[in-house]
């Protein structure tokens, strides 16, 4: 398996706030539709639904991640549905200050070393707009 660790990001919230909203992606929908037009196209067809989310991954098409790992109040890990190869998405928790907590998304997936130079690229690509996506949500 290769990882690749987007962007970490700071969200201007105490860490348990963050961890349940990232461990409960039931809200997240009608958040991404009272966004102004510009933050929605960033997001590129990202979707929420229950314990899922769907997007659309460059080169890759739709995946949709369902939550299948909690671990309060520092991981929340997903495993994607509907892709080519074995793929997991977490996001890491960590303390900044008491009103501030570090996010950062993980992607693990499981490709041949020959196609590593083609498609990580577009897999690091992808960690980073996961993070952002909840910089959006959060700001």
């Amino acid at each position: 398996m290769s990882t690749y660790s987007g962007k970490s990001v700071t969200l201007p919230r105490p860490i348990e706030d963050i961890y349940a909203k990232v461990s409960d992606l039931s809200q997240y929908q009608p958040l991404i539709d009272q966004l102004p037009e510009e933050q929605k196209a960033k997001l590129q067809g990202v979707e929420f639904d229950g314990e899922s989310v769907k997007m659309n991954a460059p080169s890759i098409g739709q995946l949709v991640f369902k939550i299948t790992e909690r671990t309060a109040p520092t991981h929340v890990g997903f495993s994607a549905e509907g892709s080519p190869v074995p793929l997991k998405l977490s996001l890491d928790l960590a303390n900044v200050t008491a009103d501030s907590t570090s996010l950062t998304p993980k992607i693990d997936i499981d490709i041949p070393a020959m196609l590593r130079p083609f498609i990580g690229g577009k897999i690091q690509e992808a960690a980073d707009k996961f993070g952002e996506m909840f910089t959006s949500l959060f700001h």
